[in-house]
């Protein structure tokens, strides 16, 4: 387990004075480097960059005057800040680890379609994968960039779903002791999105891991028990584990051999 606190690491987000972020963003700004994503991160914060001219002269007609109130700070940094929109919602959709719902549906297709789950093992097609026919796309090059830096410090994780040789499927995110910050998933094959969260759930949770953090309500994260928290219950729960990195099992495995004693239907 790997442990940054300061002074070996510098976090820029120290001395922000955020905002409330009730119906707006946090803060907007900034700039998208490895340190400025994990501090974002370990705040239970999460940003949403734009590259499209159009999205950012919208995002300014409708912050801009929240700006001006004071409600909403401004990060540093180069270029538009309305192109950069960070936030942390109110309420936080999450799967509390050894409650997932795995449905018998895909505990059946788990078991014949023959998949395989894997660690790390194909950084730049996961993050291809969640890229593709996204838009507006928020993966931006710069985020990437990011994303890699601290996937080189084990930060980010990625799962992937293999059929024989291809890639069917599979996730990313930020991988903390006391939560999975799951930031995007995506599927060739029905199912695969979702047995991806199933096989992070079950290797993770003999660490410790207490939530996977699904940020807002989406059906499929629903539907595997994905559930609405108050923002202090959540970041209590972060605030345990944010500055030490999750342990998970890390090993090549058959998706149909998931021990998964938890909740099923």
């Amino acid at each position: 387990m790997t442990v940054l606190t300061a002074p070996s690491f510098t976090d820029p987000w120290t001395d922000v004075e955020l905002g409330t972020c009730l119906g707006v963003p946090l803060a907007i700004g900034g700039e998208l480097t490895p340190e400025t994503l994990l501090g974002a991160y370990r705040r239970g914060i999460f940003c949403q960059p734009r590259s499209d001219r159009d999205i950012i002269a919208r995002n300014e007609a409708t912050y801009a005057p929240d700006v001006r109130a004071g409600h909403i700070p401004v990060l540093p940094g180069p270029g538009n800040p309305y192109a950069t929109l960070w936030w942390s919602p109110a309420s936080r959709y999450a799967i509390p680890v050894r409650e997932i719902r795995v449905s018998r549906s895909l505990r059946r297709q788990m078991r014949e379609a023959g998949w395989t789950s894997t660690v790390n093992a194909d950084f730049d097609a996961v993050i291809a994968g969640c890229r593709t026919d996204r838009e507006p796309r928020w993966i931006t090059d710069e985020l990437v960039e990011a994303l890699r830096a601290l996937h080189t410090e084990g930060w980010i994780r990625t799962v992937e779903i293999w059929h024989g040789e291809t890639l069917v499927g599979g996730l990313y995110g930020c991988a903390m002791s006391s939560v999975f910050t799951m930031d995007s998933a995506f599927h060739t094959m029905s199912g695969a999105a979702k047995t991806a969260i199933a096989d992070l759930a079950d290797r993770v949770a003999p660490s410790g891991v207490e939530l996977l953090d699904a940020q807002v309500r989406t059906e499929y994260t629903v539907q595997m028990g994905s559930r609405a928290f108050p923002r202090d219950t959540y970041l209590d729960c972060l605030r345990r584990g944010a500055y030490e990195q999750g342990d998970m099992a890390m090993e090549r495995r058959p998706a149909h051999l998931l021990g998964l004693p938890r909740r099923s239907r």
